[in-house]
């Protein structure tokens, strides 16, 4: 991993998807590695992609715009859960993880014509991150640490913690609860 090509990638990324979620007036959020580089400005291991939370009002919008901009889009389903995924030269992947309706109460996302995801809303309370001069919406660093604890057997996660043990002693969270499954 070189960490100067990564941060050109990740600032490149970041900078056109900031671009064409503000001309969409897209409501959506960062998750994942991309925000913890962001949180502790330091590329601490290869970054593939930005993991992405968007508003199902913007997805044309966002997905006409990104074919403006040069990427290729392409659907993804595995075991029944369907993504986007976004690819340019020079940028990282862009994953659309879940395309929902963020309201007061949570962010839901419909699936399997019978199931709803809810993740609650102050679970994904919009918080601004800046990286290389550039600002962006992720998720509240308590969360993204929630997430970690939650993905203990993911082995790039032990890396996670390493990285953020300082803050993850510090900061309170609810680690479970956030997130539930709905069956109509």
């Amino acid at each position: 991993m070189n960490p100067e090509s990564q941060r050109e990638q990740i600032s490149n990324s970041l900078k056109e998807i900031v671009e064409i979620f503000t001309s969409c007036n897209a409501n959506y959020r960062v998750l994942g590695s991309t925000l913890l580089v962001a949180y502790t400005n330091r590329v601490f291991r290869h970054i593939n992609d930005v993991d992405i939370l968007l508003d199902i009002k913007a997805r044309d919008c966002v997905f006409e715009r990104l074919k403006t901009y040069g990427f290729g889009l392409e659907q993804k389903t595995k075991v029944g859960f369907s993504w986007f995924e976004a690819r340019k030269n020079k940028h990282l992947g862009l994953t659309f993880l879940l395309i929902g309706e963020f309201n007061k109460s949570c962010f839901s996302w419909r699936f399997m014509k019978f199931f709803e995801l809810r993740i609650k809303a102050d679970y994904l309370h919009p918080t601004e991150y800046n990286f290389e001069n550039t600002k962006f919406i992720g998720i509240p660093i308590s969360s993204a640490i929630a997430g970690i604890r939650q993905s203990f057997l993911n082995p790039k996660r032990k890396l996670d913690k390493q990285i953020l043990a300082e803050e993850m002693n510090k900061t309170e969270m609810k680690t479970y609860n956030n997130i539930s499954v709905y069956i109509f």
